[in-house]
């Protein structure tokens, strides 16, 4: 559990549990509470020092497989996603982490189970951002759900690279493992969008009339870039499936061509095979019939030999034009 009180006018500073519980967050002041993997005791006693709503509270204890945005009296919780990259892991090699952000009028609690991959980013802007010395919670969590967007377009970057890759591979390559990277990479974008598409309608919804304080504090602007970054995210994974799907085609067609070409030099090797075949064989039965030991006045004179091979030449090229004329060669 990490705790950063925000007075205006003065840096952040860090509290201990105690000190916070004996501070609270009443006057100018902003305080975030960062629980990552918190025990239950830990969610009970931020509920009581906040006075969170049962259900708010029920939220933090579960998972939620989307983007989500809930409002209750004093407070609302905004569920965003996004992703680690592990390589070790099956399949598109993603890990899905979920952080939840409840957010109050002089309060922000966050709560993540893994390590946010984030984390350095986060932690520079919030050190450095002077307007979070107004102590507005908006804000703040304006700033980590851009810090969270940033983080999708740097992972949608080196999807990009792979994809330009992969269109690469498949011209220069046919067999199993440019098939295998090209059905990866298509999950690995699916995954990236059916995280990342949700936020959209979060995002919307943190810009409506009922969220008042994103609108009495003048945020509603940068709340609008960030639906716009959004936005330009999801567009480039689009762009990017319809890229992969492009590939795979294209991947089809290159084998298609090759089989095809493969093919057609078979076909043109075996029409010289038949017909040197179907020009040799009457040849053959020629030079056996004359081939047999039996004893024939006309194997005494010379005349009947250049007679046979005369027949022979006539006989290749009348079967060299009928092949023609039938346009099998």
């Amino acid at each position: 559990m990490r705790v950063r009180l925000f007075r205006p006018e003065e840096r952040p500073r860090e509290l201990d549990l105690a000190a916070f519980a004996a501070l609270g967050p009443a006057g100018e002041s902003l305080v975030w509470v960062e629980l990552e993997a918190p025990i239950e005791s830990e969610l009970l006693e931020i509920a009581r020092l906040f006075n969170l709503d049962p259900l708010a509270v029920q939220m933090l204890r579960r998972a939620n497989e989307r983007s989500t945005v809930r409002a209750y009296e004093t407070h609302y919780v905004v569920t965003a996603l996004t992703v680690e990259r592990e390589e070790q892991l099956p399949g598109p090699g993603l890990r899905v982490v979920e952080l939840d952000l409840v957010l109050g009028r002089r309060f922000l609690v966050s709560r993540h189970d893994r390590p946010l991959p984030f984390a350095e980013d986060l932690e520079e802007r919030t050190a450095t951002n002077l307007r979070l010395r107004r102590a507005e919670s908006a804000y703040l969590l304006y700033v980590i759900l851009d810090t969270l967007v940033g983080h999708h377009a740097r992972e949608l970057d080196e999807v990009e690279d792979r994809v330009e890759h992969l269109e690469t591979l498949l011209l220069g390559e046919v067999g199993r493992g440019a098939l295998a990277e090209a059905a990866l990479l298509k999950r690995y974008v699916q995954m990236l969008r059916r995280i990342i598409a949700p936020h959209r309608e979060t995002f919307g919804a943190l810009v409506a009339a009922d969220v008042p304080w994103i609108v009495q504090e003048n945020l509603e602007l940068y709340f609008r870039d960030l639906q716009s970054h959004l936005a330009g995210n999801i567009q480039r994974l689009d762009h990017m499936r319809d890229a992969v799907t492009g590939s795979y085609n294209l991947y089809i067609s290159n084998m298609s061509f090759r089989l095809s070409d493969l093919s057609y030099r078979t076909n043109e090797q075996l029409k010289v095979l038949t017909f040197l075949s179907a020009v040799l064989l009457p040849m053959t039965v020629i030079t056996g019939l004359f081939g047999t030991n039996f004893t024939l006045s006309e194997y005494n004179s010379s005349q009947p030999f250049y007679v046979m091979l005369a027949g022979m030449g006539i006989m290749s090229v009348a079967l060299l034009a009928f092949f023609r004329w039938r346009r099998w060669l």
